[in-house]
Order: C-alpha cells, then structure tokens, then sequence
C-alpha cells in the first residue's frame, strides 16, 4: 500500500512539479515582502493606517455586521438606511459572503486579506510558470522565469494600495485557457470559462473586461482564420452568463452607475509607458505623464523584462546575420502563426487592449498628442471603465511571455538562457529594492494601531445599548482620514453609518439627500457628528452638543 501511495505521490508532483514551484516562488515572494503577520487573521492593524486598504477592511467589517439581504452582497451598515453592494468597497465579494456564512464563530477582529495577497502572489507564480512551460518545455527555465510575472510592477503598484487589484492572475489563467482551448470540448470550455466569469466578478469589476478581452481575441482569431470556434463561443456565453450573474447575485446592479468622464480622460495609458518606470527602476529614469491620475497607465514590465526582451532580439539579429553572411540564405522575419503560438489572438489582444485604454485623449509624455472622436454610445460604454489605463495589463504580461520566450528559443545554447534569466530576475529585483523596501517597512513592520477619538465619552457612548446608529451631519468624504477614524469607531461599537468612501456616487448622493429626513425626527439611537468647523449648525434644542475630539456630537436631549 505505501508502495502505491509512493508511485501516486511521485506521478502527482512530476505532473504539477511546474505550477507547484512557480506558485512557492509567488508565495515567497510574498512573505519576503508582507512579511508572515500580515498572515494572522486577527491582526488588523495593518489595514487601519488610512487609504484603501482601510476602505477595504472596513467595508468587510460593515458587510459582516449587516443582516443579511437579498441580493447577498447587500449591506445597510455603511450607508444606513440605504443599502450598498459590498463590490463597491473593494472588499474581494467572493470572500466576505464566504467568511459571512461562519460570522458567528469567527473572531471579533477578522481580515482575509493577508490570506488573500499570498494566495494571489501564489496563483500569478503558478499561471506565469505554466505559460512559460507550454512555450518552452524547460521546467527550470519556467520556474525562475515565474518571478518575472510576481515582481512585476503592474503587480506590485496595484496591490499595495488596493488588495482586490491583486488577482491579476485571472488574465494569466484566460491566457492559459485560451491557449489550451482546442484541448477542450464544449462542455469543459464552458464551466472553465464560467468559473473563471464568476472568480472575475467576485474579485474586482474590472478584471470581467480585462479577460473578457482574453476570451473574445482567441474567438475572432478562429472565425477569422476560418477554424472551429464552437469552444470559444460556448466559453463566451458561460463567461458573460457567469459573470454578470455573479454581479448580480453580489447587488451590483441594485445601483444606477454614474459614468465618470473625467477619470477617463485623466487615467489612460500614455504612449511613453512600457518605458516610463514612475519610480520603479534605479536605472531608468521616470519620464513626464499627462493626467491627474496618470500613475493607472502603468505599464513598466520591469528592467530585468526589457533585458530580456533586448537578449532575445540580439540573439534573433545573430541568427539573421549568420544565415545571411555565413550559410548566403535570403534572411527575413517571418513570424510563427502556428497553433501553438496563436499569433493572430495575441495581436488582436494588444489592439483591444491599446484602443480602450488610451482614452479619448491620446498623450505621449506630458503633451496631448490627438484627441479620438466617437460615438456618443461607445463614449458612454467607454466612461464606465474610468480608469482606463488599466487595460493595458495584458499587453504587459504578453510582453513578459514573449521576453522570457523569445531570448530561449533564440540563444544558441540552452545553458546561455537559463542563466540569463536567472540574471535577469535577480536584476529585475535589484532595480526596483527601493520600491519593495517601502513595502517591507510598510507591511512587515509590527503596525498597531491607535484611534485618534481619545475622549471618554466615545467610550461611554459605544457601551450604551441605546446607541445604534451614526449620522454625519457635516460632509466628512472630503476628509478620508477622519471618516475612516469614525466609521472604524462605529464598526468596533456595532453603530452603523449614513455615509462613506464607496466607489458608488448614487448610494453617496442618496445619504446626502436623506439627511434632511435624518434631522427631522432626533432620534435616541443616534448620534449626529457635526465638524467643528460647523458649530453654527448645532442649534437644535431637541439636541445637546458634547464636543470630542475636535468634533461637535449631538445626541437626544433628556
């Protein structure tokens, strides 16, 4: 019996030795950077330093506490009386209506996202190894080559700040899905691709388009090159089905969007940014940008990737020139469209991929270059993406593919490309310590937090069972810093809030308008925040005022 469980065990690792070492190569990456308390699920203080990690947290902390409503993404914790989705706090959906079901048995402090960030780094390892490994069939070659695609800088800039950003190895799975699709049947493509519509929607809204884009670039590229599609299309309709359904079962189309055009504008791709490290490199200098919201065009690969890219280029020159100097053959590039390589889905993906996320308003450095005319409905299509440079990511990671790809096929000896690539990576490393330094200090560092809210009548009013409810009077969204501190006030005391920083400006509209109605009635479980800024305010005799804190709280008169 052992004997068996031996063979088995033997046969399993070297069937998935390959995205097993590329996600341990992800997961270390991982812990070098976060560090291992991050890992400790009742350590919170980290996601309290301000921004949106704190955004994040506490949108879980606000879902976690609400009753539960149908759709189940729906809270009315934070925006009380009105109800909001919990996509719109960027608190990764799927895994607080998850950690929801077992509310009762979890500990008072709970977070998910350090689990979520080493899942994420682990993932992007597997998908990056196993992209690699179908082009070049050179398992140390695809292992090292993995770390390319965890410490790349679109991976790195976005997660810091939004953890939900993270799950960027949803677009490395639809590339593997895509290039594996003539393997499937119809009915293998269509859950694969379904589940794949769900992981996006319960991640983070913008990764349904980005592999979506994935999945349409491999279907026109067989419609037009006249081969059987019906794969393709049976993953389409399971994805869009998929997704949209999980939106939908999340709340997100509980919510009317408001389409903002000015991000659009502000946060495209700039035509300097596979250049433009914005920091990330020591060699490179940051080139200017154009746009209050420029650093979402992002689109650096990394200097070891550019090494690598430049490697492989002068290797292929080598060869022209020999065969042209030395063997007299006619030389030439000629690209290989061949199943395997899917060239023509790969050059309709960077053609999607740079038409949406230019923007309307074409700029190269800090100079508007052109401006695109459209349609007033594909305008109104293209204002709902808002940070649109985003979109770029693909074209990225497609880089990344083809540099590691490219240099091992090309160098004249196998040895040459493993150890350049090895080089390459530590480089990559190197170029941007600066970078991964300020997240170590950041995320490894023993953060604990401590309220700004010092006064013992905050402490007396969490512990009357009376109170329930928090309304703020004056506008507090301008001042992000002030009401996280008192919306992690009232998550920790069970009070819910009118009013926060959610990526949904019709809820924020409706709390604005529902204010009045709130002052109507005074009302015993609740207590009215008002900055000091407004004391002109607090003339309600049905009140008293207490200030705290620099804040003015008015509560039920006697």
């Amino acid at each position: 019996m052992q004997g068996i469980n031996r063979e088995k065990a033997s046969a399993f690792w070297k069937q998935n030795q390959v995205w097993i070492l590329g996600a341990f190569v992800g997961i270390i990456t991982f812990i070098s950077i976060y560090g291992v308390q991050v890992l400790n699920v009742t350590y919170i203080d980290w996601l309290l330093g301000g921004g949106n990690l704190t955004q994040n947290y506490l949108g879980w902390c606000f879902y976690r506490s609400s009753d539960w409503i149908f759709p189940v993404g729906l809270m009315d914790g934070m925006t009380y009386p009105n109800e909001v989705s919990v996509i719109y706090t960027d608190s990764i959906p799927l895994a607080a209506v998850f950690f929801k079901l077992f509310r009762g048995i979890l500990p008072g402090k709970f977070q998910y996202f350090g689990l979520w960030g080493m899942l994420c780094f682990g993932a992007q390892g597997a998908f990056g190894a196993l992209l690699i490994h179908d082009y070049v069939r050179k398992k140390a070659e695809a292992v090292v080559g993995s770390l390319l695609f965890v410490i790349t800088p679109v991976m790195l800039a976005q997660v810091t700040v939004n953890l939900a950003l993270g799950a960027q190895w949803l677009i490395l799975c639809s590339f593997y899905l895509g290039i594996h699709r003539k393997e499937m049947t119809g009915r293998k493509s269509a859950w694969r691709w379904g589940l794949l519509g769900a992981l996006a929607a319960g991640s983070q809204l913008y990764f349904i388009p980005l592999c979506g884009f994935v999945l349409l670039s491999f279907l026109l590229a067989d419609v037009i090159g006249r081969k059987r599609f019906s794969q393709d299309l049976a993953g389409l309709l399971s994805y869009l089905g998929a997704s949209v359904g999980t939106v939908a079962l999340l709340g997100g189309f509980s919510h009317v969007h408001i389409p903002d055009m000015p991000s659009l504008e502000q946060a495209g791709f700039n035509l300097n940014g596979l250049l433009n490290p914005q920091g990330w490199s020591q060699m490179l200098p940051s080139l200017q940008m154009c746009g209050s919201k420029a650093e979402e065009g992002l689109a650096f690969p990394g200097t070891g990737v550019l090494l690598t890219l430049a490697a492989g280029a002068l290797a292929w020159l080598v060869h022209v020139l020999y065969r042209y100097l030395v063997k007299k053959e006619k030389p030439g590039f000629r690209p290989d469209w061949k199943k395997k390589e899917n060239g023509l889905a790969w050059l309709i993906l960077i053609l999607l991929c740079l038409a949406v996320s230019l923007s309307p308003r074409v700029a190269c450095g800090a100079e508007v270059v052109m401006r695109i005319g459209v349609p007033g409905w594909l305008l109104g299509l293209w204002q709902r993406v808002s940070c649109c440079g985003r979109f770029i990511w693909p074209v990225v990671y497609l880089i990344i593919l083809c540099s590691v790809v490219w240099m091992e096929k090309e160098m004249p000896w196998e040895a040459m490309a493993a150890v350049l690539l090895v080089v390459f990576s530590m480089l990559q490393v190197a170029d941007g310590k600066w970078q991964l330094m300020q997240r170590q200090v950041q995320f490894s560092t023993d953060y604990e937090y401590e309220s700004r809210l010092k006064d013992d009548a905050w402490e007396q009013w969490a512990q009357d069972p009376e109170i329930k409810h928090m309304v703020f009077v004056s506008y507090m969204v301008d001042d992000r810093e002030l009401i996280y501190e008192l919306s992690t006030y009232a998550a920790e005391s069970k009070m819910t809030v009118n009013d926060f920083v959610t990526s949904c400006p019709t809820v924020r509209t409706a709390a604005s308008e529902d204010l009045l109605e709130a002052l109507a009635e005074v009302r015993r479980d609740t207590l009215y925040i008002y900055k000091k800024s407004d004391s002109s305010y607090c003339i309600d005799p049905r009140m008293e005022y207490v200030e705290a804190d620099g804040l003015i709280v008015g509560t039920a008169a006697d």
